[in-house]
């Protein structure tokens, strides 16, 4: 599988510029010429704005400040249950994985990286995406000056569910990143012959 290493975040990197470049000019147009139907393009790509640049903040800043730190994998936030095993198995997390799209796939690639650092991806894009989660409701305090209270439950709910998807793959992804990590270090290990 070939990686286009950077293209997705270029896209939404761009698709980010663009929605900003829309709100503000349909905010112009609104104070403007005072049509509602104005407004109300400029809060709907505001909202996507928000969502997209949220998530490109929290990916980079999460990088940036992980980069060199381990997660806790046994404190309460990271702790794999015993019960999601059979969870992602009902869910069939194994058959739809791969047909999700990655932001840095090269991260996941263990062609490319060590199987340490795949371990380490793995938590950071477990962290990253459980803080978009959370941040996916920030847009529910646009209900105060604009109302419509039912357009910003859907829409943050919607992107928080979306981000769910990455934190169960993660989550089933990493006791096997694991084991595998197990199996690696026990080959490297010499054997020691008993006398």
């Amino acid at each position: 599988m070939k990686h286009k290493t950077g293209r997705i975040l270029t896209d939404m990197c761009l698709l980010t510029i663009l929605l900003g470049l829309g709100t503000l000019i349909f905010f112009l147009l609104y104070r403007s010429c005072h049509q509602p139907r104005m407004l109300s393009l400029a809060v709907t790509l505001l909202t996507f704005f928000y969502h997209l640049a949220m998530r490109l903040a929290v990916g980079e800043t999460v990088t940036i400040l992980y980069r060199n730190k381990s997660f806790p994998q046994d404190r309460l936030g990271f702790r794999i249950y015993s019960f999601e095993n059979g969870l992602y198995r009902k869910l069939k997390v194994k058959k739809w994985k791969t047909h999700v799209i990655s932001a840095k796939p090269e991260q996941f690639d263990l062609n490319l990286v060590s199987p340490e650092e795949l371990l380490h991806n793995v938590m950071q894009a477990e962290l990253v995406h459980r803080i978009i989660m959370a941040l996916s409701f920030v847009p529910l305090l646009l209900i105060i000056p604009f109302g419509v209270p039912w357009v910003f439950i859907i829409t943050s709910t919607t992107a928080c569910l979306s981000d769910s998807v990455f934190v169960m793959i993660q989550r089933y992804n990493r006791p096997k990143v694991q084991h595998y990590l197990a199996l690696a270090k026990k080959r490297e290990t010499p054997k020691t012959s008993s006398n």
